[in-house]
């Protein structure tokens, strides 16, 4: 019979091969074998089941598992609906009844995907070089991707599928609260991506990933751009005895190096099996204190932070309010008040000066019942003396509660023993780690030795000795077995991981985990290949974020619809002023700093190489004559780093510096994921410079120091991250030059402006006229784009509490100053609190033929000019307000 037209199956057996004649009729089926003449007839014609007009299986368009074993080198597929026919290319051909088989769909055979995997491996073609062309091969290769790979998921921009919740989660490294909501959201999720900013536990969040995966004996694939991170998981593992469930394998030296020395013996862990029940069934009970307790220790750490702030701008507040010699002794009036109260009463007399109005008698009457203000002769002084006498209570209050609040919370911690339990929690994590161990192993038996054809020949008889693969991205699929997917990938340093060596590594997996931080360094696009890159990305019709200059990780953050993201905010690792910068500057203030003062007189040095232009390309002379001649002799060259962003100043500085000296020199590239005690910024350039300037690198750079900052410049503030840098080391070690202006106190002013905002909402928007509620909306929107992250604005802000030396003023001056005039918005800066611009709404029909207000209009620019703030005046009538107001805040930057 032709095998290729039916399926003839005697006793569950298929048999057409040897069939030369079949017939049926209503009683029998007549059958004769090749083999002999002799005519065999079935009456029971169950025993026989024939099929016809199979439908073809495209062997490319799937993969066939049977049972656990993947089917490889079919030719032909046959479907007879209940039967599956394979023809193998060794000539074997293989019957199998369809329910014995699982079949995977190849995805790459689907236009959605195969689109975008076709870009990526035309990418993989156009960049490669002596370095990485084994990315081309790999791609060249990958002929099936399966439907459960996650590498599909990113193709086609799919929904991420939610995992089944394990009740029980241990954390053996220990754990804190965004540590433990990254753990749940990565074991529960298809994909989960941890932004993990320097500092706050990236390895100790993976280590409590694989602990996990381990004890629901799950397939583990952790992988990094650069040897040092995955080196970083191994040791932290090693520390704890269980480094023997890893395989640090990648490129081909490193497979070598480990099958060379692989173990015959197993480490001594405990085997204690009797608590375990009870191990599990504490840690389930114990985590909702856990946590409470962890928030309350988060809270603490968050206050003292708060306070530590309030008390310097109280400071630079209380320096002004002794200038202006108020005299107001109402103290007990609202020492008892609470802040909302004050900031409340402080917001009415505001509205009450911006709209030109007197305190009449009906507003004392409603204050007294209010805010239970009983002397009336408060209101003998004038009201902006009594604003600033609110503003100095504000901070009173404010410190109080604050000082309140972290006794409290120590308190709190102190008796439930908070270190104690934290501690506990942490140990039983551990032994019930090492119970599922001792039961997995057989620890008293010697190891089972593997050759180095495992990967390919007997791969899932490895994975069951060695759980957890470490790799670099490029090498992932090399060390493993075909077509094989491990249950969870971990990406670490994801920001420097290119979307074509994330891809390989994506196709390896069910599940991954990415961690990373897209406020540090990303991968380096080559100025050689920018324009290739460009090119390929032009010849096809994808989604912007598959582009090559986009990180993995930031593709990732787009492209995988529902994907949660864990933002790791608890910090430990430098002193809390040096990263008290980042966290204003780049992380919006959501850190909670947790590292303890060192005995660091000055954490963060400014030091200025004398004026002129010092910089030749890429290298500074002056700066490594300043760090050699009048840094270096003063510190110790235990744990100091030297670092810049250019790799030609290394070089200088390696060339003078002694090589046996122990100072690590390189580029802020090279030292993302490492530390050091004391670092030293040598910045090179002395005029404006977009790439030492980058924030990312900046932020990289800064938060590799631990305990002391040296920063080198020659820029003459040129640089507007710099600057801020700068700003913020003046105002922190009180070198603050004396300026012309108040400074603007954001930390209690953003407070006030709540209450402002609340009070004027009775007009529902922050003003009676419709073109300031507009210019509001336009100055939000664009001071929430990622370069202005360091700006703020307030609206209806008063001139007389923003200048601050009226000497220059004259008489004409002075009074404008002191009547209720003021700056409809004012930007000012986050990190240092100087204004930045004033901008002024001019309504057309009442500024433009009236000359009494544009003679207002020309006094008030006057006097911001000799105060040398810049202002910019939207009429009404205008156009492109959005871009203007860009370019003039690009301008003053």
């Amino acid at each position: 019979m032709n095998e290729f037209k039916c399926l003839i199956l005697i006793d569950g057996e298929d048999q057409t091969a040897k069939i030369e004649y079949y017939a049926e009729s209503s009683e029998s089926i007549n059958i004769r074998f090749k083999s002999n003449e002799k005519l065999y007839i079935y009456h029971n014609k169950s025993r026989v089941i024939k099929r016809e007009n199979p439908t073809l299986i495209d062997p490319l368009s799937c993969r066939i598992h049977l049972r656990d074993m993947c089917l490889f080198d079919m030719v032909k597929i046959l479907d007879f609906i209940s039967h599956i026919k394979i023809f193998y290319g060794n000539g074997t051909i293989s019957t199998y009844k369809r329910h014995e088989l699982r079949f995977e769909r190849n995805v790459l055979m689907e236009e959605n995907t195969k689109q975008v995997f076709e870009y990526l491996k035309e990418l993989a073609k156009s960049i490669k070089s002596d370095d990485n062309d084994f990315l081309d091969k790999q791609y060249e290769k990958m002929k099936y991707l399966s439907e459960h790979s996650v590498l599909e998921k990113y193709l086609k921009c799919e929904t991420i599928k939610k995992n089944a919740d394990s009740k029980i989660k241990i954390f053996p490294f220990g754990l804190n609260l965004s540590q433990e909501v990254a753990v749940t959201q990565a074991l529960s999720h298809q994909v989960s991506i941890i932004e993990g900013p320097p500092g706050t536990g990236k390895t100790q969040t993976i280590l409590n990933i694989i602990a996990n995966l381990i004890i629901q004996n799950k397939t583990v694939a952790v992988v990094s751009n650069n040897n040092a991170a995955i080196q970083n998981v191994y040791d932290k593992l090693d520390a704890q005895n269980l480094s023997f469930f890893t395989a640090m394998l990648g490129k081909r030296e490193n497979q070598e190096t480990f099958f060379a020395n692989q173990q015959s013996t197993y480490p001594q862990i405990s085997n204690n099996m009797a608590n375990e029940a009870f191990k599990q069934s504490t840690l389930e009970a114990n985590i909702v204190r856990i946590k409470e307790m962890l928030q309350s220790y988060n809270d603490l750490a968050k206050a003292s932070q708060e306070l530590e702030a309030l008390k310097l701008e109280k400071k630079y507040f209380m320096q002004m309010y002794t200038n202006k010699a108020v005299n107001i002794n109402h103290e007990e009036t609202f020492a008892k008040h609470s802040l909302e109260k004050i900031l409340s009463f402080w917001a009415e007399l505001e509205y009450l000066q911006t709209q030109e109005k007197d305190i009449t008698l009906f507003f004392k009457i409603k204050a007294l019942f209010k805010y239970k203000i009983f002397s009336f002769g408060l209101y003998a002084n004038p009201l902006d003396a009594i604003i600033l006498f609110l503003q100095k209570c504000s901070y009173e209050v404010k410190e109080r509660d604050l000082n309140i609040k972290i006794y409290t919370l120590e308190n709190l911690l102190k008796n439930a023993n908070f270190e104690t339990v934290l501690d506990q929690y942490k140990a039983d994590s551990m032994a019930l780690l090492e119970l599922h161990l001792s039961k997995k192993y057989n620890l008293s038996q010697e190891r089972q030795q593997f050759e180095n054809d495992a990967l390919w020949q007997n791969f899932e008889a490895f994975l069951k000795e060695y759980p957890v693969i470490l790799s670099t991205t490029h090498s992932l699929r090399n060390c493993t077995g075909k077509e094989f997917l491990y249950d969870y990938l971990i990406i670490d340093e994801a920001s420097q991981v290119d979307i074509v060596a994330g891809g390989l590594a994506l196709s390896c997996a069910k599940n991954v985990v990415i961690v990373g931080d897209l406020k540090q360094l990303p991968h380096i696009v080559g100025k050689e290949i920018v324009n290739v890159v460009d090119d390929v990305f032009r010849h096809h019709t994808i989604a912007y974020h598959y582009h090559y200059k986009h990180s993995l990780l930031a593709s990732a953050s787009i492209l995988f619809r529902g994907v949660p993201k864990t933002l790791l905010k608890e910090h430990y690792r430098c002193h809390p002023k040096i990263i008290d910068f980042c966290n204003k500057k780049f992380y919006n203030n959501e850190l909670i700093i947790l590292s303890k003062e060192k005995s660091v007189a000055n954490p963060l040095i400014l030091i200025n190489t004398a004026e002129g232009h010092h910089a030749r390309g890429q290298y500074n002379q002056r700066q490594i004559d300043v760090i050699k001649n009048e840094i270096l002799p003063h510190l110790n060259a235990e744990n100091l780093g030297i670092i810049s962003p250019f790799r030609k100043q290394v070089n200088k500085i390696n060339g003078i510096i002694d090589q046996d000296s122990g100072i690590e020199i390189d580029t802020v590239h090279k030292f993302q994921g490492r530390e050091k005690d004391v670092i030293i910024i040598t910045t090179v350039v002395d005029q404006e410079n977009e790439f030492a300037d980058d924030p990312n690198l900046l932020n990289v750079a800064i938060s590799r120091a631990k305990e002391q900052l040296y920063i080198v410049v020659s820029d003459r503030e040129n640089n507007k991250n710099m600057k801020d840098l700068v700003n913020y080391i003046r105002y922190n070690n009180f070198d603050i030059f004396e300026s012309k202006i108040y400074s603007i106190f954001d930390l209690l002013y953003q407070s006030y402006a709540f209450y402002l905002k609340k009070y004027l909402a009775k007009t529902k928007d922050i003003s009676m006229y419709q073109s300031e509620n507009l210019m509001n909306v336009i100055i939000d929107e664009v001071l929430s784009l990622s370069q202005y992250s360091n700006l703020s604005q307030v609206p209806h802000y008063s001139l007389h509490k923003l200048i601050r030396d009226t000497g220059m003023l004259n008489e004409e001056e002075l009074a404008f100053v002191h009547t209720s005039s003021h700056i409809d918005f004012l930007i000012y800066n986050k990190i240092c609190k100087q204004p930045i611009l004033a901008i002024e709404v001019d309504g057309v029909t009442y500024h433009e033929n009236n000359p009494i207000q544009l003679k207002r209009d020309a006094l008030k620019d006057r006097i911001l000019a000799k105060c040398n703030i810049p202002i910019i005046r939207f009429a009404t009538n205008g156009s492109d307000e959005e871009q203007k107001l860009i370019h003039k805040l690009e301008e003053v930057l």
